[in-house]
């Protein structure tokens, strides 16, 4: 299987990245990206398409003269040869990247949030479809009439190669509802392939286990403000979120009283300022006027007065608008049931849409819960993606967390089912369900997922989102929501959490609008790859970003 894929323009800069397994780590990847760069495609400028070994990955590329852009498969060297798929899922992603970049020009970078919002779901669609393509192929002429297409000769020819024993290990079904047989099962388990259980192992150890004295996220205090960012010149020059107020302010200063006169050009700033971070319209306009109504009538003096006059305003207005309609906190309600002496664990069932990070999310919950004296089981009920159960695997034996799985093409709500049962027996008081990545819009794959709620009865459903695909996040959620809001007798999902947090910088403001609109909380924050990385979303710490020059 595929271990990462990347496209990065000539000049090195990387447009897109792709992460597709837990043996490949970040810097790993960047490592035989960056060679690829520099020794085979610039200095000795390989060709247009190439395969090479980098540090025991095979690399396959297809490079565009006329955008200059390159497109990069990573996988284990043992398979080269073997991805029949991928020659042709280069040369379309190739001709779809171009397209999607029309406009741009040559040298030119899509925006991030375009590229996650608008590029991320064609991709996952490509290379699910190149997947789903090479697990026909390789069962073609193998007695299995459900998904036996195409011509007579071409059957007899993948038929014979099946036989023969060539051919990709292959990629998972993309349909929950289509029963594979035990052979097809069994080809999508990856456990054999690649590094040894050791390797993968240990290099999964150095990606997610913390390193001694780290403070976990949720421990960690949130900064004050700045008093010295408020001075004039602060911040080395470059401004800081005080001085941003400042500016702001500077026409309202005096020893005066504030009048609705005096805020309207200051309120326009800020409801410009909280748009071009990522809060909706409607919501910054709710915030400004809050700020309005707290601020009228107050007297300022000094510009020293700034901090102590607005943040206050600001904070109660956001805590307004990000206060849940149903709060949500996964260590108390946990602790709550377990004292109960009910014997039913508490269980969570995450979701979302492909390639989110639900799996290291829920390990990330599996590590928090462990560290605050809960006993939790991971369910494996991803019996499809092809590789899930084996990364599951891998964070358990990292996290020392039982894990219970059935293998591949069981019924992901009988394989839940089964694990609540497990965890009574064992006296485990969580468990946490991982459930297939599908898009909000595929009815099916929604209706598989509203039967495993409806007949296991979590008591919180967890939709993990990426920060960076911004306001976009609530369409996704709202979709989830109502799929799910029958079979849930609360909202449809319970909670959020919110990956890759640290990577959109002051575009914080998709949070603030998700959590408003939805009514839905955010529990957590991914900011890094450790276990540990892990944070509760403040309104102090949203305040600081949203105002961050």
């Amino acid at each position: 299987m595929l271990d990462g894929f990347y496209i990065f323009l000539e000049s090195g800069v990387v447009s897109y990245e792709k992460l597709l397994t837990p043996t490949l780590t970040p810097t790993k990847a960047r490592n035989v990206v960056n060679e690829l760069i520099g020794v085979h495609i610039l200095e000795s400028r390989g060709g247009d398409s190439k395969t090479v070994v980098i540090d025991n990955y095979a690399v396959e590329w297809r490079r565009d003269n006329s955008l200059g852009f390159v497109v990069v498969a990573l996988y284990g060297n043992v398979l080269r040869g073997k991805l029949s798929y991928l020659s042709s899922l280069l040369d379309k992603v190739v001709k779809k990247w171009r397209k999607f970049t029309e406009g741009v020009g040559s040298g030119g970078e899509p925006e991030p949030e375009k590229v996650s919002t608008e590029w991320e779901p064609v991709f996952s669609r490509m290379l699910r479809e190149a997947e789903t393509s090479s697990l026909k192929s390789k069962f073609e002429g193998g007695g299995d009439a459900s998904i036996n297409n195409g011509t007579t000769a071409d059957r007899t020819a993948k038929g014979k190669e099946t036989k023969a024993g060539k051919g990709k290990k292959a990629a998972a079904s993309s349909n929950p509802n289509k029963k594979l047989s035990k052979t097809q099962a069994a080809a999508l388990d990856f456990s054999g392939e690649n590094l040894s259980e050791d390797q993968i192992l240990q290099d999964a150890r150095n990606t997610f286990l913390p390193e001694e004295g780290d403070v976990a996220g949720w421990d960690e205090e949130d900064e004050d403000y700045s008093d010295e960012e408020e001075e004039d010149g602060g911040g080395g020059g470059g401004g800081g979120w005080g001085l941003g107020l400042k500016n702001m302010l500077s026409q309202v200063t005096g020893n005066r009283v504030l009048t609705e006169a005096d805020l309207v050009p200051v309120l326009e700033t800020l409801q410009q300022t909280l748009v071009s971070k990522n809060v909706a319209s409607e919501i910054a306009k709710e915030i400004c006027t809050s700020v309005r109504s707290s601020l009228v009538g107050k007297k300022m003096s000094t510009f020293s007065t700034v901090k102590a006059t607005v943040l206050p305003a600001l904070e109660q207005a956001l805590e307004r608008v990000m206060t849940p309609r149903q709060p949500i906190d996964i260590l108390r309600d946990c602790v709550t049931k377990r004292e109960t002496r009910s014997n039913q664990p508490y269980t969570a069932v995450f979701v979302g849409i492909n390639g989110v990070g639900k799996s290291t999310s829920l390990a990330k919950t599996a590590y928090y819960l462990k560290q605050n004296g809960c006993k939790p089981l991971i369910a494996a009920c991803d019996t499809f993606r092809s590789g899930a159960v084996e990364q599951l695997k891998v964070h358990a034996k990292c996290l020392d967390v039982p894990l219970f799985q059935k293998g591949y093409s069981k019924d992901p709500s009988s394989v839940a089912r089964a694990a609540i049962q497990k965890a009574k027996e064992d006296g485990n008081d969580v468990v946490l369900v991982d459930t297939a990545g599908r898009m909000q819009n595929n009815v099916p794959l929604m209706t598989a997922l509203n039967k495993l709620i409806v007949e296991n009865k979590p008591d919180a459903v967890i939709f993990v989102c990426e920060a960076l695909v911004g306001n976009d996040g609530v369409s996704q959620l709202q979709m989830f929501s109502r799929a799910l809001s029958s079979s849930n007798s609360k909202t449809g999902v319970d909670g959020v959490i919110l990956t890759k947090f640290d990577t959109v910088s002051d575009k914080v403001g998709s949070a603030v609008t998700l959590s408003h609109v939805t009514g839905v909380p955010v529990i957590f924050v991914g900011v890094g790859q450790k276990y540990n990385h892990l944070k509760k979303l403040s309104v102090r710490a949203v305040v600081k970003s949203l105002f961050k020059d």
